[in-house]
């Protein structure tokens, strides 16, 4: 739920990272019904998001984290639709963010759930900007699912999608002035 709510800093990035979630469960067979009401919804939401009339918010990313949770948790427990490796690639550009977001928080003597500008797509809207910033963190979330569907070596998946996450952020870190803490 803390790394959907800390992933909604742009527009579209959350919705559409939970459209691909639920693509997922779609191209998995899962409650396909559900699945395409809840893409239905969250693109007929997108429109308003395009033209700033419309926000997520906690609520919305709360609302979304509790469903994908539920399915997440469902499909392994009671189907063994998605693999424990599965899930955590699925969920991983989120949870590495919120995971790095914190250390540097904590490192640098600020409370962890303190708001800020150094998560990854506002480092990267920072040198770019917002709709630059969606396109690569959405493209790196796609090509971390495809990497897992194609390669069998799980592992290894993993070790790329690290890298790869660590790679995007060394490659739009902000330049610290002497004084600032940074980690």
């Amino acid at each position: 739920m803390n790394a959907l709510n800390m992933y909604d800093g742009i527009n579209f990035q959350a919705s559409f990272f939970c459209i691909l979630i639920f693509l997922v469960f779609i191209f998995k067979g899962f409650f396909n019904n559900f699945n395409l009401f809840m893409i239905l919804t969250l693109l007929f939401f997108l429109i308003y998001n395009y033209s700033n009339k419309a926000f997520l918010g906690d609520s919305g990313t709360q609302l979304l984290s509790f469903i994908i949770s539920y399915l997440l948790i469902k499909s392994y427990n009671n189907y063994k639709i998605l693999t424990p490796e599965e899930i955590f690639i699925i969920l991983s550009l989120p949870g590495l963010d919120m995971m790095r977001v914190f250390l540097i928080r904590l490192f640098n003597g600020r409370h962890p759930f303190r708001a800020d500008r150094i998560h990854l797509h506002y480092l990267i809207s920072d040198k770019l900007n917002n709709l630059l910033a969606f396109i690569i963190i959405t493209t790196q979330v796609i090509i971390n699912l495809l990497l897992y569907y194609i390669i069998s070596n799980k592992v290894l998946v993993f070790i790329i999608v690290v890298i790869l996450y660590i790679l995007l952020v060394f490659l739009f870190k902000k330049k610290y002035a002497k004084h600032e803490k940074i980690i």
